[in-house]
């Protein structure tokens, strides 16, 4: 984990700080840029998704699919 954050610290995608209940520990958040980049990457999936979606499956395919996704919501509420 350490050597994960080091890279994400390094292209300044995060940010630290001193957790203030224990200062030997430090609180990590996404900077702008990591924002920014996580949401650029969100939407290449989501991209890629619908592209895939459209030419790889047919209209009823997509229908179970919707219908699956639906369901899997409800029980994920749970």
């Amino acid at each position: 984990m350490a050597s994960t954050l080091a890279a994400l610290d390094q292209h300044g995608l995060i940010e630290r700080r001193p957790d203030p209940a224990d200062g030997r520990r430090q609180l990590i958040t996404l900077s702008d840029a990591g924002k920014r980049r996580a949401e650029g990457d969100r939407q290449a999936r989501r991209e890629w998704l619908t592209t895939a979606l459209q030419e790889r499956c047919t209209e009823q395919e997509r229908h179970v699919i919707i219908e699956a996704m639906a369901l899997l919501e409800r029980v994920a509420e749970r």
